[in-house]
């Protein structure tokens, strides 16, 4: 079964609701595995079960492990395609998903995952980006449209296996 990425999200005049829901990450290096969570619709304890048939070990630290190629690897179990890193100085380079690093560090080469997302909205077809950010924990940060304070930096675009 190819999980299917949704092309818009329900919204009213006054807002609208995430095509995905928030999941937050279990500790500090697991922000790409709760963004994975989230794109494929599935726990955090599903996506470290799949994480460990690869190889993860089962206690940290273990973010040197979570390289491109494991992602990609990772992703594939859920009929999903990982593309390159790709570098972004702007939102408007994003594809319509993808986990992007954000309060990026160019010295230390690290920042977190978020999942942005670009889709049509049910109630003026108008096209909304947001991220949802696993390591939010106040409501009102989990999902965002303020994506300057974000400022991606680099990003890994993600969309469904073709069968």
């Amino acid at each position: 079964m190819t999980t299917a990425i949704p092309t818009t999200v329900t919204a009213t005049s006054t807002g609208f609701t995430p095509a995905f829901n928030h999941v937050c990450n279990a500790d500090r290096h697991a922000d790409s595995l709760a963004c994975i969570a989230i794109i494929a619709s599935t726990t955090l304890a599903d996506v470290f079960e799949k994480a460990e048939q690869l190889g993860l070990p089962k206690t940290g630290p273990y973010n040197h492990m979570l390289d491109i190629d494991f992602l990609a690897k990772l992703l594939a179990k859920y009929q999903l395609v990982a593309t390159v890193w790709k570098e972004c100085t702007d939102v408007a380079q994003l594809p319509n998903l993808c986990m992007a690093l954000v309060d990026y560090d160019a010295a230390w080469e690290v920042g977190r995952f978020v999942v942005m997302h670009k889709a049509k909205t049910s109630h003026d077809g108008k096209v909304i980006t947001y991220a949802i950010d696993p390591a939010a924990s106040e409501a009102e940060l989990q999902v965002r449209t303020d994506l300057d304070a974000l400022a991606p930096a680099w990003y890994i675009g993600v969309h469904a296996l073709q069968l």
